[in-house]
């Protein structure tokens, strides 16, 4: 299909019919000022405003004002999900929008994002096939519901699907959501205490 678009690209959610979308901050950290797009499934495209962004977990939240928005239904929680169980990728790799790809759950583990170097806790792996354009979107389960927020792959390199992908879990997602909803801004746990190197004088 020859080069990829230049423009960043990626994917989303709708959260409900109020327009909130979420997506990973990667996606859309660098964007001119009102320059945040989104296509939705019916083609029809609106600007996005930027609502908030937690640049720790590599979230963002994003808000159109759009007509019969159909929200994406969230799991009740991403504890309990096993190794081998099916899981469903959507979004837009390669520009290629709509598209889904299966796969199971490889692993859950702890991984650092290469977007800031965080840690992402209870990061669910996936053999799904996911590519660039697919950040940002949903991982499901079999019953539909979102697991996870798909957000990077480990590509040894490569700029394409190795068979590794990772996606943030949807408990993450839920607290970073409602500290927004709660206190207008996300709460980061830290620990007041002033660290010194120790040298053999000391």
């Amino acid at each position: 299909y020859g080069a990829v678009p230049q423009q960043g690209q990626g994917s989303g959610f709708i959260l409900n019919k109020e327009g909130l979308i979420l997506t990973n901050n990667h996606v859309i950290e660098g964007a001119q000022r009102g320059g945040v797009k989104v296509t939705l499934s019916d083609k029809h495209k609106y600007k996005a405003a930027v609502v908030t962004v937690d640049k720790g977990h590599d979230l963002a939240l994003l808000k159109i004002d759009a007509p019969n928005l159909v929200p994406a239904t969230l799991a009740e929680t991403s504890t309990g999900l096993t190794v081998g169980q099916r899981v469903y990728a959507i979004g837009n790799p390669f520009g290629l929008s709509g598209t889904m790809t299966r796969g199971i759950i490889s692993a859950i583990r702890s991984v650092r994002s290469p977007a800031n170097g965080s840690p992402i806790e209870d990061a669910i792996q996936t053999d799904a096939s996911v590519n660039p354009g697919n950040s940002g979107g949903p991982l499901l389960n079999s019953r539909g519901e979102v697991i996870g927020i798909t957000t990077m792959i480990a590509s040894n390199g490569a700029d394409q699907s190795s068979g590794i992908g990772f996606a943030i879990p949807i408990n993450t997602a839920k607290a970073v959501l409602d500290d927004f909803a709660k206190y207008g801004r996300v709460r980061r746990p830290t620990l007041d205490v002033v660290t010194l190197e120790i040298g053999p004088d000391a």
